[in-house]
């Protein structure tokens, strides 16, 4: 595996450059955070910053970084902040076909249950419990309602395969590796109809099963999500609601995490 999707780093370009773009995107967000003890005044500002061409035989390539900053402050704690430069990745793809180098998410790392509230309250923690480990090399291939990955880290025997599909109102995740010599797995089954939608999510990574269950109901603007979650003896479950704003999103979510209640109240939006 690993040898295959390093040899493809092997290509090379000889055509000219046909045309060249670089956009910046980002999303942030701010409100109150919640953890069972403390209320929190938290922000978070992501920015992405994608760099794409294409060469005069019709082979794309690119290259994108993240700029990302969190901060946490209240009345009773300044927790300070946090500010780094990530995601680091280069590729080149053709026909569908797309290799990917630098700090890449892993194949397997896919699917599961939604993260309640504006920032996320941490119910679907419980079950997505999975160590996927530290990837650098990723191909993807896309075709019609499928796509397929694979990701290995150069540096280690760690590896990884992952797929998606879609079918009418049914979607299915699954996703296979090995990291530090344990096997994981683990499979999403989605259905969505109308204004409601469920998912099933399973995983095993040596140490416990998870199971992660999902439903949601959307009216208009409104949309409301429930989640429940377990792993051995840990367990989560809480609720959700999202107001669409239109480029912005207001949202809060209440719930348990091992009998610990958190919660969390904000507005997020892109740009």
């Amino acid at each position: 595996m690993k040898n295959v999707l390093l040899a493809s780093t092997a290509l090379v370009l000889t055509a000219g450059i046909a045309s060249a773009d670089i956009a910046v995107t980002g999303e942030a967000n701010m409100g109150l955070k919640y953890n069972g003890t403390t209320t929190t005044v938290h922000n978070e500002i992501d920015f992405n910053i994608v760099g794409t061409g294409e060469t005069d035989g019709g082979v794309a390539f690119g290259a994108s970084v993240d700029l990302d900053a969190s901060s946490d402050n209240s009345a009773n704690n300044a927790a300070g902040a946090t500010s780094d430069i990530a995601d680091p990745e280069v590729f080149v793809s053709y026909n569908g076909l797309k290799l990917t180098v630098g700090d890449i998410g892993e194949a397997n790392d896919r699917g599961g249950v939604a993260d309640l509230g504006y920032d996320g309250i941490g119910v679907d923690n419980v079950a997505e419990i999975n160590a996927y480990g530290s990837h650098d090399v990723r191909v993807d291939y896309a075709f019609g309602d499928i796509a397929v990955a694979a990701s290995v880290d150069s540096s280690n025997n760690d590896w990884a395969i992952g797929a998606s599909a879609s079918f009418d109102a049914f979607s299915v995740d699954l996703g296979y590796g090995e990291t530090a010599g344990a096997e994981q797995v683990n499979l999403t089954l989605g259905y969505s109809a109308g204004a409601f939608g469920a998912k099933v999510f399973y995983a095993d990574n040596a140490t416990a099963d998870s199971l992660g269950l999902e439903g949601s109901y959307t009216t208009g603007d409104v949309t409301v999500t429930a989640v429940y979650a377990e792993s051995g003896a840990s367990e989560g479950y809480g609720i959700g609601v999202a107001y669409d704003l239109g480029g912005a999103t207001l949202a809060g979510g209440i719930g348990e995490v091992n009998n610990t209640t958190v919660a969390d109240l904000g507005i997020s939006f892109s740009f």
